[in-house]
């Protein structure tokens, strides 16, 4: 299992991060997030990684050619997208590798897919079952992205919501993706810190890629604690 530590909004954090093992590190290009960075400090940012793949820009576009534009500003190749629908996914794809130079390498596109108590159909003393609509919605996005990334939704968001998802709720939300394609990539965010990896570390490790780490080696939005990074890495260690 594979930690990405978002939010990052200091230089000292990358480093502090890159340097503590962090297979990847987000960085937040959405207005809305306590931890926005503009286009032109995340180009500063990256620039203090050692290993410039590590980087993920997170993206709440409007549009596939806002994505591309902005993977061509920042030369960052992994995306992290809260919207696109996925028939938009398929074109962002298209225009991508169109544009995309012969040095640079594939884009990675992680798709972020809300989930709460709101998305169930109903839930039993033998599991739960989720609508049909959002079936379909981790369906679509599974068939079309490298990786899905399953947060807690609050109001139609997800992302930056710091509650976490009942643990049967991610392993449903994970077997209805793993079913649509074997070879996608799972994260799962949402309030994700050292006291629940540590408790469901051996269970996460059998069907989750990684965990998304935010707000739970923070002392303060886009802040990080270095004693939190390092108790965090230690326990995935």
């Amino acid at each position: 299992m594979k930690v990405k530590i978002c939010g990052i909004t200091r230089s000292q954090d990358v480093s502090k991060c890159e340097g503590s093992g962090a297979n990847l590190i987000g960085f937040i290009n959405i207005k809305r997030s306590k931890r926005y960075v503009k286009l032109k400090e995340i180009i500063e940012l990256v620039s203090e990684l050692k290993n410039r793949e590590r980087a993920v820009m997170v993206l709440e576009s409007e549009n596939p050619e806002e994505v591309v534009m902005k993977m061509k500003k920042t030369g960052i190749r992994n995306v992290q997208l809260h919207s696109l629908t996925f028939s938009q996914i398929k074109y962002l794809k298209w225009i991508e590798n169109f544009h995309r130079t012969p040095v640079e390498p594939n884009m990675k596109i992680i798709r972020a897919v809300g989930i709460s108590e709101d998305s169930l159909e109903y839930t039993t003393g033998n599991g739960i079952k989720f609508s049909e609509e959002k079936v379909l919605e981790i369906e679509d996005f599974a068939k079309t992205c490298d990786a899905l990334l399953f947060d807690y939704q609050v109001n139609g968001k997800s992302g930056g919501t710091g509650k976490q998802i009942p643990i049967d709720m991610a392993f449903e939300a994970v077997r209805i993706a793993k079913e649509a394609n074997h070879n996608l990539e799972i994260f799962l965010a949402g309030g994700i810190n050292s006291e629940r990896i540590r408790n469901t570390k051996a269970i996460l490790e059998r069907v989750i890629d990684y965990v998304d780490v935010n707000s739970g080696v923070e002392d303060a939005p886009g802040i990080k604690n270095p004693e939190r990074v390092d108790e965090l890495m230690n326990i995935k260690a």
